[in-house]
């Protein structure tokens, strides 16, 4: 009994390991989330098992048809009614024959189907990676807004220390103390939510890129992105070229199935002969179906309908992909004088506001509400600075997925 528990602790204390090297490093940059998003996440590896089903329906598209052998032997009991012999033998081969066209038109829609599933891991991959690069950028903003509570709960600390040193000079109220009090346990709640906020942005990047119980903690400050400017007419998207591929792969199953409605055909030839007295002879044929029930009209509208479906979600991706490049591309110019506008007129005079707000406390000149105030307004400009860039980094993503900057991936 007691080797088993040696032998279970041993194999647990060596699974450990395995387990954490599978985890990426709890800090990670951009470059490195966008890099584990191209890599092996469970919905990249889903599409490439869409890969491999429609290379082995490549394989079955290819296929012959194989043929049937039979064997018959008889016996006569009694008179010889049927042929001149007690035992009779028989056997026969039957191969069935595709039709001119039937065989071609599987393998090239096969073909297509293969080219389709690569098309729509590429386009996963590129929309699985501006998805990771959002959910980064929004970890990174919510360990911003963690940091300027924490940084803005240190200023009221501080600011206490101010007002309790000036209601023992009996220059402050009571009142002014409390409020300032007050203020600190809402900002108490806040940072609680801030907590909050972060640990579901941790998850969300997590179970993103597929690793469970991964706290991942973002590296580097809140930044816009370094793009090269895309060129107006820009290649299409690779959820643009997913859906022709797919259209093109719809439109090949039908030529099929349409083909597919022929009769089906099969030679066949045989032998038969008799033991006592010998003789034989031989018998070659052929079989046709009669299309009289089932004309397989109903495979045939089905293909037709699943191709005018493709045809339509082509267009519907061509336009939604345009729109995008227009959309996101408009974003990053407003977005960027946005913020450039923010550099230019607000950042530099927030810590003049906050030391003209303390000295003219301690002077006399304002009230406790008016010092809580700069505060304030120094914490919300701080994150109205962190929401642009973040907006505008996302936007910069948007826009690089539309134009196909992510579609990088291994097959």
């Amino acid at each position: 009994m007691k080797w088993r528990f040696v032998l279970s602790a041993m194999l647990a204390a060596a699974a450990l390991p395995a387990t954490a090297a599978q985890l990426p490093p709890e800090s990670v940059d951009l470059p490195t989330v966008l890099t584990l998003a191209r890599g092996d996440s469970p919905r990249l590896q889903l599409e490439r098992k869409q890969i491999a089903l429609a290379q082995a329906e490549r394989v079955s598209a290819g296929a012959y048809p194989n043929p049937s052998l039979s064997f018959e032997r008889a016996r006569q009991p009694g008179e010889l009614t049927n042929f001149s012999s007690k035992v009779a033998k028989q056997w026969s081969l039957q191969q069935p024959i595709l039709l001119p066209g039937q065989r071609s038109s599987r393998i090239r829609a096969a073909d297509l189907g293969v080219d389709a599933a690569r098309s729509r891991l590429t386009a996963t991959a590129n929309d699985l990676t501006a998805d990771a690069g959002s959910a980064y950028v929004e970890l990174l903003q919510a360990q911003r807004k963690r940091a300027a509570l924490e940084q803005g709960m240190a200023d009221l600390d501080r600011l206490r220390g101010i007002v309790a040193g000036r209601q023992s000079a009996g220059v402050a109220s009571r009142y002014d103390l409390l409020r300032v009090d007050v203020e600190l346990a809402d900002w108490r709640t806040k940072l609680a939510e801030a907590e909050a906020d972060l640990t579901d942005k941790q998850g969300q990047l997590a179970g993103l890129l597929g690793f469970p119980g991964w706290r991942p903690h973002g590296e580097g400050e809140l930044r816009p992105l370094r793009m090269l400017e895309a060129p107006t007419g820009a290649g299409d998207s690779p959820a643009v070229i997913a859906s022709r591929r797919e259209e093109a792969a719809a439109l090949a199953r039908a030529t099929a199935a349409r083909r597919d409605r022929l009769p089906n055909l099969s030679l066949s030839g045989g032998q038969f002969w008799t033991v006592a007295p010998y003789g034989k002879t031989y018998s070659l044929g052929f079989e046709i179906e009669v299309p009289l029930f089932d004309t397989r009209r109903g495979a045939y509208q089905q293909a037709r309908a699943e191709a005018e479906s493709a045809s339509l979600q082509r267009t519907l991706a061509e336009a939604q992909s345009s729109a995008d490049i227009e959309r996101y591309r408009a974003q990053v110019q407003q977005r960027g004088a946005a913020l450039t506008q923010f550099e230019r007129q607000l950042a530099p005079r927030l810590p003049q506001l906050q030391q003209m707000a303390d000295d003219a406390y301690r002077l006399g000149r304002s009230t406790v509400l008016e010092l809580l105030d700069a505060t304030r307004v120094r914490y919300e400009t701080t994150l109205s600075r962190d929401e642009l860039t973040a907006n505008l980094m996302q936007a910069q993503l948007r826009l690089q997925a539309a134009l196909g900057d992510f579609a990088q991936a291994r097959p």
